[in-house]
């Protein structure tokens, strides 16, 4: 009998020991790879998204100047004016690392940073803050355990000064996780308790098991050919740069892909996604509300962690399809004082760098579908980034205030700018 079951064990039992061996005698070093940096760049996988490795050799390249774009969905769109494609094709001197899943927000970016926050010490970003991030309940569960990873939670604890910002995001963490591991780590700080040294000791070599699988895997490059559909897009473009060129061949884009409905959307995304549901969707963003969100928290964590490493950062606040709005009931007075309430949260502070589109969405062909920008919105953006990455700025002030950490300003939906007073 029990050779029996050695004979359909065996096999498994001696595969997972090689396994054990392999990653555990594989040494925490990075490789750097041109090739494969490239092609994680674009790649907007989930594995890439969470990997800390691949993140970490990117950054750390002195070969080449990867700057995180931080975002959701609007990176997944390629056309011949994507901010990846654009900085492909004319050689800008610094290359998009994209950082955007469906139903990524803040939280989301702020643990998947974690253990990763030095690369970005005094270096530059983007961040795509999009107004539909900041719903009455906060940054989807669902989407947010997906992402979520043992390393980001290890390098949270590990990394503890015992502020109020650790003890919010432990909080948060626990709320939308309860489950989460390492929860009793999470509840000691979520109560504001130092971690004792037998729980930094278990955080430590949990961190080493962590780190050799993580450097293992990420190796590997995860390609579903985005950077081939990057060097496609490349070859549309003029050979030498010129934004009329370039705002003509957008023009030339969107109306070849706007031909089978009214708002402006690309053809493939509204007859998937609206055409067979369109009466249904006819006025039922009426209630939405965007002023009262946990997320204005959750992006305040963001902006503690931005503030720390002295990172200076280029927010990107996008419009709504204007057409669709109207279609849908979306209130433009309530999505304006959205705007007005992250851009003071940004302002007060000393975030200054901000690109606002907020009122472009009637523009023609600004945006691709319903509420992400395309062809000539790309254009746009690329006005503001292009400058913001290759000239000097000057250097960070930023003057944090805790209130905005708070319920209270969640819920506030008067003038910004009475709040402080």
């Amino acid at each position: 009998m029990s050779r029996r079951l050695w004979q359909i064990l065996g096999p498994v039992i001696c595969a997972i020991f090689l396994v054990v061996c392999l990653i555990g005698f594989y040494p925490n070093r990075i490789i750097y790879s041109m090739k494969n940096e490239k092609k994680d760049a674009v790649s907007l996988t989930k594995t890439n998204f969470k990997s800390k490795y691949k993140k970490l050799r990117a950054f750390n390249d002195s070969n080449t100047q990867f700057v995180p774009f931080f975002g959701s969905s609007e990176w997944l769109r390629f056309d011949a004016m994507h901010p990846s494609v654009i900085a492909e094709a004319y050689h800008r001197p610094y290359t998009p690392y994209l950082l955007g899943q469906r139903g990524a927000a803040s939280l989301t970016h702020f643990f998947g940073t974690q253990g990763i926050t030095e690369t970005f010490k005094k270096k530059k970003a983007i961040y795509f803050v999009s107004p539909q991030w900041f719903v009455k309940s906060g940054t989807n569960a669902n989407a947010f355990q997906n992402y979520l990873t043992n390393g980001q939670i290890v390098d949270f604890l590990c990394q503890q000064k015992g502020t109020s910002y650790d003890q919010y995001a432990a909080k948060r963490l626990l709320t939308l996780y309860p489950e989460v591991p390492f929860n009793e780590f999470l509840k000691k700080v979520s109560k504001g308790k130092r971690l004792n040294n037998k729980d930094i000791k278990q955080l430590a070599f949990q961190s080493y098991l962590l780190k050799k699988e993580d450097y293992f895997f990420g190796q590997f490059s995860i390609d579903f050919g985005n950077y081939a559909k990057v060097l496609e897009q490349v070859k549309k473009l003029p050979k030498d740069f010129s934004y009329s060129r370039l705002e003509a061949l957008a023009i030339e884009e969107g109306e070849a892909e706007t031909t089978n409905n009214e708002f402006g959307i690309r053809n493939e995304f509204y007859q998937t996604k609206i055409a067979g549901r369109k009466r249904q969707l006819r006025g039922n963003q009426k209630s939405f509300d965007y002023r009262i969100s946990p997320e204005y928290q959750d992006f305040q964590l963001m902006l503690h962690q931005f503030a720390e490493t002295e990172t200076n950062v280029l927010f990107i606040i996008p419009p709504v399809n204007s057409k669709w709005a109207a279609f849908t009931g979306l209130d433009q007075e309530m999505y304006q004082q959205t705007v007005d309430k992250i851009k003071y949260q940004l302002q007060s502070q000393g975030f200054t760098h901000i690109a606002d589109f907020s009122r472009d969405g009637d523009k023609e062909f600004f945006m691709q579908d319903t509420i992400h920008i395309g062809w000539k919105g790309w254009l746009e953006m690329d006005k503001n980034v292009n400058p913001f990455l290759t000239k000097e700025s000057e250097k960070t002030n930023y003057q944090l205030n805790p209130n905005f950490l708070t319920e209270e300003w969640e819920d506030y939906i008067g003038d910004p700018r009475d709040f402080s007073r």
